[in-house]
């Protein structure tokens, strides 16, 4: 016989209504919870996943604190030794150091330009010493009570430069010359529009190259980037930079943009809180944007540009705002420009050739961009000029299978040669 009493029974009987009542409740207030918070974080389509989080601007290593909103904190080390590493991803980046219980720090810094020249903000210059491996700068500071370093570098010659720009390169050959080509037309630096990532291997050789650059490199993250085969963008922001980010040099400023997964909604996320901060900022200045989806697809019955009509137009109304003149676009792997409610859009996203290969000739285009001291930008596209051993990756296959006719059996030929001759191709 059951020992329960009435009492008990009848607790029993009762407190589960007033439970499920409770945990109805409780529930939607923890959904009400959730959705405020989706609402300002941003939501991120594909994969169904909430904005990534902001990067760390602070640092630190035993016996020291670092601080910095101008480069990440590098998993990839370029300088096996260095007590930490970083890459830069604005040309004239600034770190702030502070040692205590450390009598030496030792760190490197990736993707600086080669005629950067270090400033130094402290009282003995004498403690800090620099050395330049490319676009790797290795700083060390010996510490003799003063225990604060500003670094700073700035690039001479700004009253006129040159940037290129193209994407879809993959990570492999192809975006080994894109960097090269880049650096042959006398760019300062190429800003990438996405698409490292179409197999396996392809993050690892990207970053190596990035590293290895000839040219500061910065880029903007592609949708095969950000979530093939999954959520992918943390390799990104370990090893190449932000997904949204901005530099000014001379007069005129750069913004880089993630359009690589819509966004719900549009101004949520760190793509919105980028703009609450420039909007207004610096008066009257030229901006070039780029980003990695166009704001429109030149393609007869294709619709591959960004999410929507809705994020489309909110874009549109946000580059007016930080008067941006340009937006630099790759995803559609063809070139095309055109104006949409003002603004130039220009669509470079040629990094795989594969266009040489359609049309039979040296088609595919790299923008570069002549920078004069106003800040205003004038465009030229340059072929690229891919060689015929890079289109030896099995990602060309298919695009040969396409062109099997007459008027292609010559590049065919030249390929093949040019393949047998090149052998297996690794990163130098």
């Amino acid at each position: 016989m059951s020992s329960f009493s009435f009492t008990e029974l009848d607790v029993l009987s009762v407190n589960p209504v007033k439970n499920r009542r409770t945990f109805l409740k409780l529930l939607g207030a923890s959904g009400f919870a959730t959705a405020t918070y989706s609402y300002f974080r941003g939501i991120r389509i594909p994969p169904l996943i909430w904005e990534p989080g902001a990067l760390a601007t602070e640092f630190s290593v035993t016996g020291a604190q670092l601080a910095s909103s101008d480069v990440i904190q590098s998993k990839a080390q370029v300088i096996s030794d260095a007590d930490i590493s970083f890459r830069a991803f604005n040309p004239e980046p600034v770190i702030t150091i502070h040692l205590n219980q450390r009598s030496r720090l030792r760190l490197s810094i990736n993707n600086i330009a080669l005629d950067a020249v270090l400033q130094l903000n402290t009282q003995d210059k004498a403690l800090v010493s620099e050395s330049i491996e490319g676009i790797t700068r290795v700083i060390e500071i010996a510490d003799s009570g003063q225990n604060s370093v500003q670094l700073y570098w700035k690039l001479p010659h700004l009253n006129n430069f040159r940037f290129a720009a193209i994407g879809d390169s993959g990570g492999g050959q192809e975006l080994a010359w894109c960097i090269q080509r880049a650096n042959a037309l006398g760019a300062k630096f190429l800003l990438h529009l996405g698409d490292i990532n179409y197999q396996s291997s392809d993050y690892q050789t990207a970053i190596e190259l990035f590293n290895q650059a000839p040219i500061p490199c910065y880029v903007s993250i592609g949708n095969h980037d950000f979530h093939d085969f999954g959520s992918q963008h943390q390799q990104f922001t370990d090893d190449i930079g932000p997904l949204n980010h901005h530099f000014t040099l001379g007069n005129t400023r750069f913004i880089n943009l993630d359009t690589a997964s819509n966004t719900l909604p549009y101004a949520a996320g760190n793509r919105g809180r980028l703009f609450d901060h420039v909007i207004g900022k610096q008066g009257q200045i030229n901006t070039i944007a780029f980003t990695h989806r166009p704001l429109f697809d030149p393609r007869a019955g294709e619709s591959h540009d960004i999410g929507s009509d809705g994020e489309r137009d909110w874009l549109i109304d946000m580059l007016h705002k930080t008067q941006t003149s340009t937006l630099l676009s790759g995803h559609l792997h063809t070139f095309a420009h055109h104006t949409i409610s003002g603004i130039n859009n220009i669509i470079v996203g040629q990094g795989l050739g594969h266009q040489d290969i359609l049309t039979n000739s040296d088609y595919s285009k790299m923008a570069i961009g002549q920078v004069s001291e106003s800040g205003a930008v004038k465009f030229e596209f340059l072929p690229l000029s891919m060689p015929m051993e890079m289109h030896c990756h099995p990602r060309t296959d298919e695009v040969k299978q396409s062109i099997i006719d007459p008027r292609h059996t010559a590049v065919l030929a030249e390929i093949e040669a040019a393949c047998e001759q090149a052998g297996d191709w690794t990163p130098n």
